[in-house]
């Protein structure tokens, strides 16, 4: 390679990881912006699979990716099935549509495949998205919860995840100026997060700590572990709720509504989402195997509005049940469930099996990518997921990020 190719294909890589740490916060914030650089990093994703020999070997012989491979296109196919067979609506359709986005999944892994970065700088391009929600809120101070263009709880969600990889990406660091922008885009992040006032957000951060300390505690057997990540879980939540604001004044809004609920008074934020998983539930026994399709769950609260047990304004909430869980199981049945599990607790599987002798960036990634997928899997608690199509596309970026890890870790492990 000439010095002026290898100059070209250094600004390349550089530009890329521009792109893919910006692509979390602009995918919020900048209408239309995820769509675009999801299609154009599937599309850079296919051209890197056809030109390079190395990475179409790797991605249709190693075991480990074509599993990768196979499991988001698995969920897809039972959504098609489930949308020919059950529920050939028009709604359904544009379900089906939406986790097609996850497909794209696929050669964004050939695109890291064959772009070879190094964790450390993965970890810190992702900075500059919190960077971008640090000017966002800037900008945008003093109007009301941060929501950008989705709903607030998963404009807070996606702003935890870049925090967890800012602060991965600040722990990698061992130059200063670096440093700084890692410290500056966690900084921006955590005020984003903070200023969406997402509850189940913050739940779902204290659990997946809870988490990695008790993983930490068993592979170890030490419990200290457990203990020092609950004492710190604790602390952090006790000051959050007394000291932060915009977490102060969520918290005491839940337990006001759940004192409304109690006294009859039904059509609170909490309140209804027990309307709704109450609904949920009743027509998950109606096919618990197969489900009713993506518009059970609809048809079901419009059958209770249009019968009075309901008030016309939960109409507003019929699309899904704020529960990936519930929604799953409703449309798509026990196998449904099954595929979205696997696709979610997969990279755990081998995250959760450390390489001795590994770099500690190496170590520092393995955790921060394990944060984030049992995030995502306690976010699916309290917020639909896979019904909005730029938490798709974030999930499918983690998601190839986290198999490119992986197979990379068991290539070096077989060396």
């Amino acid at each position: 390679m000439t010095p002026v190719q290898s100059g070209l294909a250094s600004t390349l890589k550089y530009l890329l990881l521009i792109v893919i740490g910006t692509f979390p916060a602009l995918s919020v914030i900048v209408d239309g912006y995820g769509s675009a650089l999801w299609y154009l990093l599937g599309l850079v994703g296919i051209v890197s699979f056809a030109i390079s020999a190395n990475v179409r070997e790797r991605l249709c012989f190693e075991p480990k990716a074509l599993l990768f491979v196979a499991t988001p296109f698995l969920f897809f196919v039972w959504s098609i099935i489930i949308y020919w067979l059950v529920d050939p609506s028009d709604f359904a359709k544009s379900r089906v549509e939406r986790h097609a986005l996850l497909l794209i999944s696929i050669p964004v892994i050939a695109l890291l495949f064959h772009a070879r970065f190094r964790s450390k700088d993965l970890l810190l391009s992702f900075s500059l998205s919190g960077l971008v929600f640090l000017g966002y809120w800037i900008v945008h101070d003093g109007e009301g919860r941060l929501d950008g263009l989705v709903h607030a709880i998963h404009f807070g969600n996606i702003a935890l995840i870049t925090l967890i990889l800012c602060v991965g990406g600040l722990l990698t660091q061992s130059k200063r100026h670096w440093y700084v922008i890692a410290a500056a885009g966690s900084v921006g992040a955590l005020i984003a997060f903070m200023e969406s006032g997402s509850r189940g957000g913050l739940v779902a951060l204290f659990l997946a700590l809870l988490a990695v300390g008790f993983w930490f505690s068993v592979t170890r057997n030490q419990i200290r572990y457990f203990v020092i990540t609950l004492a710190l879980v604790a602390s952090a939540a006790i000051v959050s709720v007394k000291y932060v604001d915009p977490i102060s004044e969520r918290y005491e809004l839940t337990l006001s509504e759940l004192d409304k609920f109690s006294e009859g008074q039904l059509y609170t934020s909490m309140g209804m989402r027990l309307l709704m998983w109450d609904a949920a539930l009743n027509v998950i026994t109606e096919a618990p195997v197969i489900g009713s399709g993506f518009s059970g769950y609809r048809t079901e609260i419009l059958t209770r509005i249009s019968e009075g047990h309901l008030k016309p304004l939960m109409s507003d909430f019929s699309s899904e049940p704020h529960n990936q869980y519930l929604y799953q199981l409703a449309s798509h049945g026990l196998i449904g469930l099954f595929l979205l599990l696997l696709m979610l607790t997969l990279p755990l599987f081998y995250l959760a099996t450390p390489r001795p002798g590994s770099h500690r960036n190496h170590h520092i990634l393995r955790v921060t990518l394990a944060v984030i997928f049992l995030s995502f899997i306690f976010f699916g608690l309290t917020i639909t997921l896979f019904d909005q199509r730029r938490v798709i596309q974030n999930y499918g970026l983690y998601y190839a990020i986290a198999a490119w890890f992986i197979c990379n870790t068991h290539r070096k492990n077989l060396n």
